[in-house]
C-alpha cells in the first residue's frame, strides 16, 4: 500500500520475512536441522510437533529452530525433561507464601534442597519418571492458579529464583494446590518414555594443545594441563601482570575475560586520566606543585609547596576535602635542623638524630643536666623542663619538702619519700603521729586527724584567737 510505505516505510514482505511460506520449503528446512515434522506446516511462530534425532516428540517453532534451539529432551542445560523429576509443594512461615515447582529427585543440584536452606518446609512431593511428565502437571497448576489470580505473590528481589510460582497462603492452602497436582497427574495424556543412559553433555574442547595455544593467545599461560571440559576453572597466570587466577576456558574463549587484576588496573587509569585535569587545578589552588603525574584519589602525590619549598606528599583526597596539603607549612612534619633548634630553645639539648615525628621520643640532656627522652609535641605543648628540673616544678628537694612540713607543724620521722604523692611519716605538734602527703600540706593540712576533729568541737575564730594570743 502507498500509504504503508510512505507513512511507515513498509516495503517488500518476502525481503522482510513476514510473507506466508511455502509448507514444503518449511519442511525441508526443519529437516535440514534434523527435525522430521509429524504434522502440516502451522505457521512460523506456531507449536511444530517433530521428532527429534534421538526420536524424542517435540513441539518446536520454526522461528527458534532458526535462532538455534533445539529439542529439549535433549538439552544439555536447566531441567532434565527426559530423566526423573519431582512435583514438589512448600510453604514458608514467615513469607506466608506456598509454592509448587519441580526440579532435580537427588543431587546437591536439588531445586528443593536449594529452597529448603532458605527456610521453606516441605509439603507434598510426588515423583515422576521424566521430567517433561513433571513439567506439563507444573504448567497445568500454574495456570489454574494464576486464572484465579492467586500468582505471583512474592517479589523477585524477595526470592529470585522461583518468585513467579508462589502463592498467598491466606488465599490458598497447600493442601488445595497438591490436589490440584494430583488432579492434574490424573489428567496427563501423553506418556513420556525416559532417556537410556546418562544425559547428555555440552560439546568439550578435547584437543588439549588446540586450548592451551588460545588460551596463551588471550594472555594467559596455564599452570596445569587442560581439564578436559570448557567450563572447568583452569589454573593460570596472566602473561601481563603475573597474578594466577583460575579462569574457565568458556569464559576466556566466548566472554573475552581478562585477568581482573588488569581489569583493575585499566579501569583505575581510565578514571585517574579522565580526574588528573581537575586534581592538578586543585592542588595548584591550594599552593602545591605536582612533580608526577596524578597517581589517584588515594595515593599519595608528590608535590612542591610553593610557599616553603619543601617537597611533601599529600592525598588528591585530603587537599580537596580541605586540608593545607603541606605538612611543613602546617608545622606538623620539620627537619633535623629545626628540630634540633627548637628542642636547645626550650633547654634540652639533643643527644641524637631527630626521629622523624613529633611524637616519637628523642634522648635529650635538660639544662639541669638530667638526660630525659623528650617529644617535640610536648616542647610545642608548654613543657619547659624535665620531672627533676626546679623551672619546671618537677620533684622537690628533701631539705625543701622538710623545711615545708616544719613550717606546717610536722615533725618528719622519716627521710622524704621522693614525691609529693607519696605518704610520709611524721609528728604533729599535739604529740600524735600522723601519716599524710606533702600535697596536702601545700594544699593547708596543719594538724593530724586528732587536730583536726578537736578543731571541729571548738570554733575556728576562738581556737585562732587562742593560739595568735599564746
Amino acid at each position: 500500500m502507498y500509504s504503508g510505505v510512505k507513512g511507515r516505510g513498509y516495503g517488500c514482505r518476502h525481503c522482510a520475512g513476514s510473507a506466508p511460506l511455502d509448507p514444503e520449503i518449511c519442511a525441508g528446512e526443519m529437516r535440514a536441522h534434523g527435525f522430521e515434522p509429524l504434522e502440516l506446516y502451522p505457521g512460523s511462530d506456531k507449536r511444530w510437533l517433530c521428532r527429534c534425532p534421538n526420536g524424542h516428540q517435540v513441539h518446536l517453532r520454526l522461528t527458534g529452530v532458526r535462532t538455534g534451539k533445539g529439542c529439549r529432551m535433549c538439552a544439555t542445560h536447566g531441567i532434565d525433561l527426559a530423566g526423573p523429576a519431582k512435583v514438589y509443594v512448600i510453604t514458608h512461615r514467615r513469607w506466608g507464601a506456598v509454592k509448587v515447582g519441580i526440579g532435580a529427585c537427588t543431587g546437591y543440584n536439588s531445586r528443593l534442597i536449594q529452597h529448603e536452606r532458605h527456610g521453606w518446609q516441605l509439603h507434598q512431593a510426588r515423583d515422576y519418571t521424566t521430567g517433561a511428565a513433571a513439567y506439563d502437571v507444573e504448567q497445568a497448576v500454574l495456570d489454574r492458579l494464576r486464572e484465579a489470580g492467586l500468582s505471583p505473590f512474592l517479589a523477585k528481589d524477595v526470592m529470585p529464583n522461583g518468585w513467579s510460582e508462589t502463592c498467598s497462603a491466606d488465599r490458598v492452602t497447600a493442601a488445595e494446590v497438591w490436589a490440584m497436582v494430583e488432579e492434574e497427574t490424573r489428567n496427563v495424556q501423553e506418556p513420556y518414555d525416559p532417556r537410556v543412559g546418562g544425559r547428555p553433555r555440552a560439546a568439550v574442547l578435547f584437543d588439549a594443545d588446540a586450548a592451551v595455544a588460545e588460551m596463551r593467545a588471550c594472555g594467559y599461560e596455564p599452570l596445569e594441563p587442560y581439564p578436559g571440559r570448557t567450563n572447568a576453572t583452569w589454573p593460570s597466570r596472566c602473561m601481563t601482570c603475573g597474578h594466577e587466577g583460575r579462569p574457565t576456558f568458556n569464559a576466556v574463549r566466548n566472554a573475552g575475560q581478562r585477568c581482573r587484576v588488569c581489569r583493575v588496573k585499566a579501569t583505575q587509569a581510565k578514571r585517574a586520566a579522565a580526574n588528573a585535569p581537575k586534581a592538578g587545578e586543585v592542588m595548584r589552588a591550594a599552593g602545591l606543585e605536582p612533580l608526577e603525574p596524578y597517581p589517584g584519589s588515594g595515593t599519595p602525590w608528590r608535590c612542591r609547596c610553593t610557599t616553603c619549598g619543601s617537597e611533601t606528599t599529600p592525598t588528591y583526597s585530603n587537599v580537596n576535602g580541605g586540608s593545607s596539603g603541606c605538612r611543613f607549612c602546617a608545622f606538623n612534619s620539620v627537619n633535623d635542623e629545626s628540630a634540633s633548634a627548637e628542642m636547645r630553645t626550650a633547654g634540652f639539648e639533643p643527644l641524637e638524630p631527630y626521629p622523624g615525628r613529633t611524637t616519637d621520643r628523642w634522648r635529650c640532656r635538660c639544662s639541669c643536666g638530667t638526660e630525659v627522652a623528650m617529644r617535640l609535641s610536648s616542647i610545642r605543648s608548654g613543657t619547659v623542663g624535665c620531672k627533676k628540673c626546679p623551672r619546671a616544678g618537677g620533684r622537690t628537694e628533701p631539705a625543701k619538702a622538710a623545711a615545708e612540713a616544719h613550717a606546717a607543724g610536722f615533725e618528719p620521722l622519716e627521710p622524704y619519700p621522693g614525691k609529693t604523692t607519696d605518704r610520709w611519716r611524721c609528728r604533729c605538734l599535739c604529740g600524735a603521729d600522723a601519716t599524710l602527703t606533702l600535697t596536702s600540706i601545700r594544699g593547708g593540712r596543719t594538724g593530724c586527724e586528732k587536730c583536726s576533729r578537736n578543731a571541729t568541737r571548738r570554733t575556728p575564730p576562738t581556737m585562732h584567737t587562742t593560739a595568735g594570743t599564746e
